[in-house]
């Protein structure tokens, strides 16, 4: 059907049929049909043929139009739609058709106030009030009122639109009945709207008026005009200056908002009130619910085919990530750059523009912190030409800022103040507070770094009452953090540790926001670290070591303690705080454990802080000035544990020989010394003060690099191996060691139930080629399966889904397969085990998959595969698949730090279950493993890479008699 088609059609049905015939052409409904139709009632009526003229006159006013109004259509159409009713008004008028020509008016003011035309609406509006005027219509009459001041308002002349509103309100008060009281809730919004930003700062008087619009939408129940009211009432608490900023009660009332526009099927008010949530919460620093709303603005956004949206959903995305620290980075990184991609393709949009310049700018803030500045640089300069060229200028002040910092950067602080000084003086003048404090930050740290620590101190104290002023958490920690600094280089110990010790809370705080969710705990640890270490060094500079103690252990695996704590506890861990350990609780875990703990931080790669904690009580304190030690060396400590491993034959994450061949040679003459030298470092300052009994354990809590160190191995200057003089077991914090005790008893009272045992699976798939076997895995679990009274999974058997299946109810669980590490870097948590493929499944079981499953209730975990210790490396820990068995309440996991050779893991696997069948705890049963494979392999690549993780406890085995 063509369009003069469906004219006659329209003409010729019965009356009330007209809806559905163009219901059922809505392809042909477009501003062009107006045209066409209007056309064709002038010709009726130059025919004389009024009453067809008059009736499709009335069918494009009461359906076609009404049609076209609620499509959505671009501004050009809107335009064409225009020019149709203002030809439809000229006819109306001509004949006196006074009812048709004021729904015409009313349209025409709509259309124009859409394409952002105030003047015109204006216009339309004041016709239409004389109508109403005239026909003595009130309800008109305050509705016309009502939008003479939104139209105003528009064009920012608030003292008319105001004035509109109190005519309108005057007139809305007096006429009866819910449609009054609706009329009346919809000016107060309205008017209470026009004294918040972006219009008006007085906050107070929104929430006055809109607090008295909203005891009225809750009398009449009008829920649209509810919604409303607590959308204006939330952005005057988000608005409000200085200590009257309230983010809670601005996301309290957004959420009110937001349930009651979903239940009303509002799209457009529930994407309003999500994107004012997303942006508290990111200002809150509350990173988790940011990331819950732009998920579903995104959804929205996708649903609607709305690209412009999506766009702006991904940047928030990338700005929620972004937030949470250095391990983020990469997911930010790629949500600011499909923001980008999608603005591109938009053209004359100014909002496009300003997206490009935000995922400009996100962009060079990830090549800035992984060191590409140049990069960086190009980034930053191209958003700063699209915000020049568009005249944003808070996208200027905010390139400027970031060319500020790749200056500093680069070592050029004249420029870096020239370009902050430009940043700053933008953001005064757009009454940018948060930015205006970062930038005053910012050239704190340029005095900072010209060694003017009073003007340094000055500039971030005036930074951390902006912060403060406006509630911004995180960056008021990172101030803090600053002023930290500067005091310490002014020689005023005790004010940096007020002032860091302040700073912690405020971390922990933000931590505190991000709920369950134990990646992005670990991600905004890595950027919240630094005041961790300042604080033990002020405490270190006052002769307080033990107080430093106990912030080296608030400062680790806290996400950890905290997954541990809530299976532990269930609901009551949520509700409470976890706090870190006590001198004397640290002390008490000691004497539980009957064990020497030993735990190391090192504080910016040049000093290094030990404590050794008897099971006695008694505490020690030895610190390593690194900077001799390495200038010595010439490697920094991170190198010197690489080269350690390398020196032993560790190659990455690939095996040396899957066959164990050629790897019974010494190590190579002369290469032992960096096994010395890790010993010189590590052990040697607290060699007095270990156990002189072999069998006495040792538990080191290593910091970052030093999670790799293989802790058995190193020797002392007679060449004697740390393992031939302790027991030795490792643990990501001391507290971590309390909950892992407690799971040990969680397990024993279950009892032992059920064995594991996996080796050799049909190998999955990894890039498109299918894993070598492991004939030496396969000898391991059949020679260790008797032992354990069970058979073991081999080959086909070994499915990911039939191994998950017996997890829950297995006492110990063993496998010995391939590991994933390095090339796991996608997953939120790294690594993945080799099982065998089964339809649909790949047969990789993930650590984060591990850590999704309910509480086990294994007591050991033995991962012999390759690598299986290893992960990433955070202030949380080695973040991998030894972690995550921990995070599920097994007490004792036993890894890997690098690819074992498969012959030698399958005789020592064998050895360490025999020593447990005699009695020896888990502790005792490796070391002996240890020592007896030695023998027969004597290169530490064979029997020093196992380490286990959390609890000794008495023998698996005696407690199962």
């Amino acid at each position: 059907m063509d369009n003069e088609e469906l004219i006659e059609a329209l003409l010729n049905c019965a009356n009330g049929e007209e809806p559905a015939i163009l219901q059922a052409n809505q392809n042909l409904i477009d501003a062009r049909l107006v045209q066409t139709m209007l056309d064709y009632a002038t010709n009726l009526a130059i025919r004389n043929y009024t009453e067809a003229s008059d009736r499709l006159i009335k069918i494009v006013v009461f359906n076609l139009l009404v049609t076209l109004r609620n499509a959505n259509f671009e501004s050009q159409e809107f335009s064409k739609a225009i020019n149709c009713y203002e030809q439809l008004l000229t006819i109306c008028q001509e004949r006196s058709y006074q009812q048709i020509e004021m729904m015409l008016l009313y349209y025409i003011r709509l259309f124009y106030r859409y394409t952002n035309e105030y003047a015109k609406a204006i216009e339309s509006s004041k016709r239409l009030l004389v109508i109403a005027q005239s026909f003595k219509n009130r309800s008109l009459e305050a509705e016309t009122l009502f939008d003479l001041g939104i139209d105003y308002q528009g064009l920012r002349n608030l003292d008319k639109a105001r004035n509109h509103y109190e005519q309108s309100l005057a007139i809305a008060e007096q006429i009866d009945g819910e449609a009054g009281k609706k009329l009346l809730v919809d000016i107060l919004n309205t008017l209470g709207q026009s004294h918040n930003p972006p219009y008006s700062w007085d906050l107070g008087k929104a929430i006055d008026i809109c607090t008295r619009s909203l005891g009225i939408a809750l009398e009449i129940g009008y829920r649209h005009g509810e919604a409303v009211a607590l959308t204006c009432i939330g952005k005057a608490h988000y608005w409000a200056p200085g200590q009257g900023r309230n983010f809670p009660e601005a996301i309290r009332r957004y959420e009110q908002a937001k349930v009651i526009f979903q239940e009303t099927g509002n799209l457009q008010g529930e994407l309003d009130a999500l994107e004012h949530l997303q942006d508290s919460y990111n200002y809150t620093s509350n990173y988790a619910k940011a990331i819950e709303c732009n998920n579903k603005l995104l959804t929205i956004a996708k649903n609607l085919n709305n690209r412009l949206l999506e766009a702006k959903a991904l940047f928030d995305l990338g700005r929620s990530y972004d937030g949470l620290g250095h391990l983020q980075k990469e997911k930010a990184k790629n949500y600011y750059s499909q923001s980008l991609a999608i603005a591109k393709t938009i053209i004359d949009s100014n909002y496009a523009c300003w997206l490009q310049v935000r995922s400009l700018q996100g962009l060079g803030s990830y090549y800035t912190v992984k060191g590409y500045l140049a990069e960086a640089e190009k980034n930053y300069q191209e958003s700063l030409n699209i915000a020049q060229n568009t005249g944003e200028e808070q996208g200027q002040a905010n390139a400027r800022q970031a060319l500020a910092e790749i200056y500093y950067y680069q070592g050029n602080l004249d420029r870096a103040w020239e370009y902050n000084e430009r940043s700053l003086t933008l953001k005064e003048r757009l009454g940018d507070q948060i930015g205006k404090g970062g930038s005053i930050g910012f050239g704190g740290g340029i005095y900072l770094a010209q060694g003017k620590y009073t003007e340094a101190l000055n500039e971030f104290k005036q930074s951390l009452g902006i912060m403060r002023e406006v509630r911004n958490y995180s960056g008021e920690a990172s101030t803090l953090t600053d002023i930290g600094v500067a005091l310490l280089y002014l020689g005023q110990i005790e004010e940096a540790e007020r002032n860091l010790r302040e700073g912690i809370k405020l971390w922990e705080s933000v931590r505190g926001k991000l709920e369950d969710r134990d990646d992005f705990k670990v991600s905004i640890f890595e950027q919240q670290a630094k005041t961790y270490q300042l604080l033990q060094a002020a405490l270190i500079d006052q002769e307080k070591p033990l107080a430093a103690l106990e912030i080296a252990e608030r400062g680790r695996a806290r996400a950890l303690v905290e997954l541990l704590s809530k299976d532990l506890e269930g609901q009551l861990a949520e509700k409470r705080e976890i706090t870190s350990p006590t001198l004397q609780q640290i002390q008490q875990i000691a004497k539980e454990q009957n064990s020497t703990l030993v735990e190391y931080s090192i504080l910016w790669s040049r000093t290094l802080l030990i404590w050794v904690i008897k099971p006695t009580g008694e505490i020690a304190f030895r610190l390593v000035d690194l900077k001799p030690l390495l200038q010595e060396f010439n490697k920094s400590l991170e190198d010197l544990v690489a080269i350690a491993r390398q020196c032993i034959g560790v190659r990455g994450t690939r095996f040396v020989d899957s066959d164990g061949k050629d790897s019974d040679n010494e190590i190579v003459q002369g290469n032992n010394k960096q096994l010395q030298q890790l010993y010189q470092i590590l052990i040697e300052p607290i060699a007095d003060l270990l156990p002189k009994d072999a069998d006495e354990r040792v538990i080191f809590i290593p910091q970052n690099s030093l999670f790799l160190v293989p802790f058995p191995a190193l020797q002392d200057t007679s060449g004697k191996y740390l393992i031939q003089q302790h027991t030795i077991l490792t643990a990501p914090s001391i507290q971590v060691l309390e909950r892992t005790r407690r799971h040990q008893q969680r397990v024993q009272e279950v009892g032992f139930q059920d064995v594991l045992v996996v080796g050799n699976p049909i190998m999955p798939l990894f890039k498109s080629h299918q894993l070598i076997p492991l004939p030496g895995a396969e000898r391991e679990a059949r020679q260790i399966a008797p032992l354990l009274n069970t058979e073991a999974f081999i080959g086909d058997e070994a499915t990911k889904v039939a191994i998950i299946e017996r997890m829950p109810t297995a006492g110990i669980i063993h496998l010995a397969t391939h590991g994933l590490l390095n090339d796991a870097d996608e997953l939120n948590v790294p690594g993945a085990i080799a099982l065998a493929p089964s339809g649909t499944d790949d047969g990789w079981l993930t650590a984060t998959e591990i850590m999704n499953l309910k509480m086990l209730k294994a007591e050991l975990v033995v991962l012999s595969a390759c690598n299986t210790g290893q992960g990433r490396l955070t202030g949380d820990g080695v973040i991998g698949l030894s972690r995550s068995f921990i995070s599920r309440g097994v007490p004792s996991v036993i890894a890997s730090l690098w690819s074992v050779p498969d012959a030698p893991t399958a005789s020592f696997m064998v050895e360490f279950y025999q020593n447990l069948q005699r009695g020896d705890n888990k502790a005792q049963a490796l070391r002996q493993a240890m020592l007896t494979i030695k023998e027969k392999h004597p290169n530490p690549l064979n029997w020093a890479a196992f380490t286990l993780i959390g609890e000794a406890s008495q023998s698996i085995f005696q407690k199962a008699a």
